[in-house]
């Protein structure tokens, strides 16, 4: 199945209206803008939606560097890859794989899929994620590898990709990237940019012999990172830090 665009002429193409901070859209811009903020850019690639409540669509980023992504270049695409909405950049084509896991799993709202250095050597390598550092335990036994192969067709990819997730949380996918699944764009993002950072830390901890936690104090630092809402503090943080670095994405506020 193909990305199609039967989105009415002239989407995109009007006066820029001011948005709401809490538009999804606006959310998926900052979330992109924090990603690249920390090392999780993808060049042109790269991918991060959100599901439409109540409707079998979600919302989805362009070809694009992250840091450039402005509330208008987020479009609405139908779980039939049919283009609904479009902003003045189209989405990107290689986005089956967010519809085939919004039919398959009704607790994720958030797909996020980039091509993060770290994450991407680690999966040269044929090792595990593992909890090296402790934020990695916020992703103990929630992530899967996969092995990507471009002589998928698009169909038989989304449903390979639903199969290998299971009910887990992210894939390491082999000398490609990872994909990253949730119930909150929030905490997708937090989760994404951990597991990116932690991969940094397993590569030179593995260089030098290192060795992950035991599991129980593995175990016993997820409970507490949970308990404390450290996805949603470290979001908090992350977003305060864009009203400096990316007035840009603000001044869509006032209609600029």
């Amino acid at each position: 199945m193909t990305v199609t665009d039967d989105a009415a002429p002239g989407n995109g193409t009007a006066a820029r209206a001011v948005i709401s901070e809490s538009d999804p859209r606006f959310q998926i811009a900052a979330a992109r803008r924090i990603l690249h903020r920390e090392g999780l850019d993808s060049q042109v690639g790269g991918h991060v939606s959100l599901r439409v409540p109540g409707e079998e669509a979600f919302l989805v980023t362009p070809f694009q560097y992250f840091d450039e992504t402005l509330p208008e270049h987020v479009s609405k695409v139908g779980f039939d890859l049919r283009v609904i909405e479009s902003g003045p950049i189209p989405p990107s084509p290689g986005i089956n794989f967010h519809a085939s896991i919004y039919a398959a799993r009704e607790d994720v709202n958030c797909v996020i899929h980039t091509h993060a250095k770290n994450m991407s050597v680690l999966t040269t390598t044929d090792e595990p994620f593992g909890v090296y550092y402790d934020y990695a335990a916020l992703l103990l036994d929630e992530v899967v590898p996969w092995i990507d192969d471009p002589d998928l067709v698009p169909d038989e990819e989304g449903e390979l990709m639903v199969a290998a997730l299971g009910g887990k949380k992210a894939l390491l996918m082999g000398h490609h990237g990872s994909l990253h699944v949730g119930d909150t764009l929030e905490r997708v993002t937090m989760e994404a940019l951990v597991m990116e950072l932690c991969a940094g830390y397993q590569l030179a901890a593995m260089a030098v012999g290192g060795k992950p936690l035991p599991r129980h104090i593995a175990e016993n630092y997820r409970h507490a990172y949970l308990k404390n809402a450290f996805r949603e503090q470290m979001w908090q943080a992350n977003y305060r830090r864009l009203l400096r670095s990316d007035p840009d994405l603000f001044a869509t506020l006032r209609g600029e």
